[in-house]
Parts: structure tokens; C-alpha cells; sequence
């Protein structure tokens, strides 16, 4: 592997290292003659190490080539079996959703899809306050008392063992259709769909509970064709494309990894959106005030806070009620309170993100998982604040709120720390009331006096864990560029290898010498600036959220001089034109070329 060279001790102005990413010359070569892309896209690829036999199916992705058989998930073909015998005997179907947007996606995927064939599948989708994450017996015997024959839980029910078993006594049947990690034993469900059940073959455990969800409807879907149920009920078979949106909403939202069959249905679901075939999410899209082509930015910052928002302040089916309705006026009255309950939410973020900042110190930093917590916290925000902390001090990180003596926490980990395992392991030594999660988030319950011991039990399990606490003070970027290169063409070219997210991150450039021209904020947070190129023009450049920060004060300070950028090549849409554009994410001095 190759990795170019920048000059030695290539510190930034906000202290950060900047590194150049390895790659492989002889790939890069390769790939750039025989498949006919730019050398920058072949250097990308090789970057991300894709399979040279990978390549075609990488830059021009199908979903027909890429889509797995369902049935390689565990228990997928006992769960088509119970719901065809359901659908030709007429049995009341009824979703247990959890309360955040990939729950919100899978639960309307299913309803969608059933409404399609004619079905009305009754839901239910928890108040995070009043009944907490995961299935209720209360909420299962109401479903026993509305006839309800089989019930789905959706990003959830992998951990709900008393609750199967209830449902199980009752003569109900569940069916789990969840990514959480389980335990070694299994709650007696009629069938459990989680790719990250320890017998599960399929190598799919990457994907989000809607991924999850998207596997079933197909493999239902192949189920009723074989049996000729379409035609003999004179009823259209459903365009399974069509439901790509909410998978793609539900999967960018829920950070998953943008690998494998995650990143073609995100790509693919895109597209979907374009068509804006569902009512409510164009809904949203409007009221986000997005003019140009949806992107997986606008999915995760603009669209899925909306959708969170609700679960977030006591609303938790708002979201699900937008994405499954229909009728105009109702979809207008949900969208303009999620935007609301947004911009509460927002307010509400910011009080409790500065509390729980105040909260660490020296002695907290030393650990390697953070844990902060605070009486009367708004449950609602703490995942956020989890996260916020985690950006901030590159630890896995555990924010409780503590209401008469409990405490609910949510936490949000980096790479290489397991989260979900460690909260399974807190609840197998009774530590905790009840917690679950995957490796990067998780939920968890505990009496507020054992906080201080579960921060002990954590530290003690990541005894020998090595963690590089050094990530988050180097950039590592894909390439060196000059200016010339911020145009539209090149741009189309870095798109090819999209979308991007975790474990596809977009690519990031050096440009090296510019002169910043003009430094302007905008607005509260944000600077506007121009670089003047190496052709004399003046190139757009944006830095979000930089006011108050490091680099918002480098930039002011280095207005009129040459500088080194380290950012991203963007487009900025407006009026309809496209502008390209730098985003900053750090600055350095001028070097020599």
C-alpha cells in the first residue's frame, strides 16, 4: 500500500494532525484503465479497499444482482408460513413499533405493504415516558382483547421474554423482525428475524430493524406469488421498489453501516424519494425546506430529527401516522407539529447538553467510557446529548436522566467499542433493571444509587480494551487537490462511489495555499467565505457551526492570507443554479508546494 506524503508534522491550527489516506497504486492504475473512471474515483476505490471483481457492481449497483435470498435469515421461512395462513384465513394482524425513526420506518413499511394487499394492520408505538422501550404486557393483552392473532414487533422484542411468553399463553403469536443483539437464549417467539442471532448464517447482521423489515415483506411477497394468492384474490402485486424510501430513511437515521446491500438500498431508495411517491415524507422534505435532490445528509439531520421529534416529546406515533396516511390535510396538520415539537426540541437539547458538559471533568476523561447524568433530565434528548458528548471527547458515552430514584440512560459508542455487548453484560450481572442495543447505541434502566458501580463495571470490561483516543486529533484525507478541481464534474465523479455515511465516509480533499479572501458569518453559527483560486476566480466556501469554535477564530484571524483548507467538495443548489463549494473543517498555515 501506498500512502503520499505530506510535509513532516502537518499540524493544523486547531492542533490536529493531517494524514493522507493508504492506497494501492498499482488498484488505482487498474481500475482507471479498465473501468474507465478518473484516476481520483480509482483512487477512492482503492481507498475503501473495494474488491477489484466488486467494481462495476460498486459504481453502477443493482439490487436485482445484489439482493440476497431472504429466506438465508434465520426463521424468515417460518415467519412467511404463519402469515400466509394468516392472510387466507383473515386473521387480525397488529405492529409493536419502537418510538425512533428506524422503528417509525418499520412499522410503516409493514402497514404500507398490508394496506397494498388489502389488509389494516392495527399499531401501536410506545410512549418512551409512560411505558419505556420494548414490548408491554398491557399493550399485548389490549391487542388480545381487539382479537389480534399475530403480532409483529419491529426494532424491538429480541430481549422481550416475558411478554412473548404472555402473547405465547394468550394464543397470540409473535413474530420479532429486529437487529438488537440477543442473548444466547431466545424468547419463544413463533419466529425471530434478527441477523445478529448467534445462529444466524445470512452475514447480514449490518442491517437496520427496516432492512430487517424489507427482508420479510419480499420474502412474503415471493411466498404469496408461489401460492398464487395475487391472482386468485384479483389483487395487484405490490412494486416492492416503491417501499426503498422509508428504507432508506429509516436505515441512513438509524447509523448503521453504509456497506454491502445498505448501501444499494439507500442508493436505491434515493431514487424512490425523488418520485416522492410517499405523501407524508414529501411532506416532511417541504417542510425542511429541501429544494434540490434529496441527500443522505438531508435524511439524517433534516428529515429523521422531524420523525424523532415526536417519540421525543410524548408523540411517538406521529411519525408513523405521517408516513402511512394518506389524506392531505391530515398529513399537513402532523407534519407542522413535528416540525414544532423540532424546534422545541432543539431548545431543550441545548440546556441539557451545557449541564451535562459542566459534568466532565479531569477525573471522568480518564475513563474510557463516559457517563454523565442529571435529575429530571428530559429523556427525550439524552440519546442526542450522548452523541453530542461522544463527538466531543471521541469516548463511548452514557448520558441518564434520574426521575424518584430511577435512572433511563441512552448511550452512543465509537468504533471498536461494542456498546450493546457491554449493556447485555450489565443486565446478565444484574446491574441493570432491563438494557439492549446494538454495538454503536444503546438504552438502558438502573436504581440512580448504582450508577457509580456500573461505571466501575465498565471500566473494569474495557480493562484490556486498547482504544486510540488519538482518532479524533488527525484528518485523514483521501487526497491532495488544487482548486480547479471544485467543479460540477468532479463532483458527479466523487458521487459515484455514494452514498456516504458510517463506513462510507465521504471523501475529504487538502487544498493547499489558498487565499481566503473573505471571511463573513452567517447567521449565528456559520462563516461564508471566498477562496481565490489558483485561476484568480473566487470559489464559494462554507464553515458550519464555527462560530465560537477554534476554527470560526482561525478563520477571522487568517482573512486576507494563504492558508491551507482541509474540507469537502459540495454543491450548493440555489435558484436553480448549482454552485460548487468548499465545506471547512479545518485550517492550516501555508506550507511550501
Amino acid at each position: 500500500m501506498r500512502k503520499d506524503s505530506l510535509d513532516e508534522d502537518f499540524f493544523s491550527l486547531t492542533n490536529k494532525k493531517w494524514s493522507l489516506k493508504e492506497y494501492s497504486e498499482k488498484d488505482t492504475e487498474y481500475i482507471s484503465q479498465s473501468y474507465e473512471v478518473s484516476p481520483l474515483v480509482a483512487k477512492l476505490l482503492s481507498i475503501r479497499k473495494v474488491n477489484l471483481d466488486d467494481i462495476i457492481s460498486y459504481i453502477s449497483p443493482s439490487l436485482k444482482e445484489s439482493l440476497p435470498d431472504p429466506y438465508v435469515l434465520a426463521d424468515m421461512e417460518k415467519a412467511c408460513e404463519r402469515l400466509y395462513q394468516a392472510i387466507i384465513n383473515k386473521e387480525r394482524i397488529a405492529v409493536f413499533g419502537d418510538y425512533d425513526v428506524d422503528g417509525s420506518t418499520s412499522t410503516s413499511t409493514l402497514i404500507n405493504y398490508f394496506k397494498q394487499i388489502s389488509m389494516n394492520l392495527k399499531f401501536h408505538i410506545p410512549d418512551r415516558f409512560s411505558e419505556g422501550y420494548g414490548p408491554s404486557i398491557q399493550t399485548f393483552s389490549n391487542f388480545k382483547k381487539r382479537d389480534v392473532k399475530i403480532i409483529f414487533t419491529v426494532d424491538c422484542g429480541t430481549m422481550a421474554f416475558s411478554e412473548i411468553e404472555y402473547a405465547r399463553e394468550q394464543g397470540m403469536d409473535v413474530v420479532v423482525l429486529d437487529h438488537h443483539i440477543p442473548e444466547i437464549k431466545l424468547p419463544k417467539a413463533t419466529a425471530i428475524i434478527n441477523p445478529n442471532r448467534m445462529d444466524d448464517n445470512s452475514g447480514l447482521n449490518y442491517l437496520s430493524a427496516v432492512g430487517v423489515t424489507y427482508m420479510f415483506i419480499i420474502g412474503l411477497n415471493r411466498k404469496l406469488r408461489s401460492k398464487d394468492w395475487f391472482k386468485k384474490n384479483n389483487i395487484k402485486e405490490p412494486n416492492l421498489i416503491t417501499f426503498l424510501d422509508l428504507v432508506a430513511l429509516g436505515t441512513v437515521c438509524d447509523a448503521v453501516p453504509l456497506k454491502g446491500l445498505n448501501r444499494i438500498l439507500v442508493s436505491k431508495g434515493i431514487d424512490v424519494i425523488q418520485k416522492r411517491l410517499n405523501p407524508g415524507l414529501n411532506s416532511l422534505i417541504e417542510k425542511s425546506n429541501i429544494k434540490s435532490k434529496v441527500s443522505v445528509h438531508d435524511l439524517g439531520f433534516k428529515i429523521g430529527p422531524r420523525i424523532n421529534a415526536g417519540g421525543r416529546l410524548g408523540f411517538s406515533n406521529f411519525g408513523t401516522n405521517l408516513l402511512t396516511e394518506s389524506e392531505k390535510s391530515k398529513i399537513d396538520s402532523i407534519s407542522n407539529d413535528l416540525d414544532k415539537f423540532n424546534s422545541e426540541r432543539r431548545t431543550i437539547e441545548s440546556y441539557v447538553l451545557d449541564q451535562a458538559i459542566t459534568q466532565v471533568d479531569d477525573k471522568k476523561l480518564k475513563n474510557k467510557l463516559l457517563i454523565v447524568s442529571g435529575e429530571g433530565w428530559h429523556e427525550g434528548v439524552i440519546g442526542i446529548i450522548a452523541s453530542r458528548l461522544k463527538d466531543k471527547f471521541n469516548k463511548p458515552s452514557i448520558v441518564f436522566s434520574i426521575n424518584n430514584g430511577e435512572a433511563k440512560g441512552s448511550g452512543r459508542s465509537i468504533r471498536g467499542i461494542d456498546l450493546g455487548q457491554l449493556v447485555i453484560s450489565a443486565v446478565q450481572s444484574n446491574l441493570l433493571k432491563k438494557g439492549g442495543g446494538h454495538s454503536m447505541a444503546a438504552g438502558l434502566t438502573i436504581d440512580s444509587e448504582k450508577i457509580e458501580e456500573l461505571e466501575k463495571f465498565f471500566e473494569k470490561q474495557l480493562t484490556n480494551k486498547v482504544i486510540n483516543t488519538q482518532d479524533n486529533k488527525i484528518l485523514f484525507a483521501d487526497d491532495i487537490l488544487s482548486t480547479s478541481a471544485i467543479n460540477l464534474d468532479v463532483h458527479r465523479e466523487i458521487e459515484k462511489i455514494g452514498p456516504f455515511g458510517s463506513e462510507n465516509p465521504e471523501p475529504s480533499f487538502i487544498f493547499k495555499n489558498v487565499i481566503l479572501a473573505t471571511v463573513d458569518q452567517v447567521g449565528e453559527e456559520h462563516f461564508k467565505c471566498l477562496i481565490k483560486s489558483d485561476g484568480g476566480k473566487f470559489i464559494e466556501a462554507m464553515a458550519f457551526r464555527s462560530a465560537k469554535t477554534q476554527l470560526g477564530e482561525e478563520l477571522i484571524k487568517n482573512k486576507g492570507s494563504s492558508v491551507c483548507l482541509f474540507g469537502k467538495i459540495k454543491i450548493n443548489e440555489w435558484g436553480g443554479k448549482k454552485i460548487p463549494q468548499i465545506h471547512i473543517i479545518d485550517i492550516s498555515a501555508s506550507q511550501n508546494s
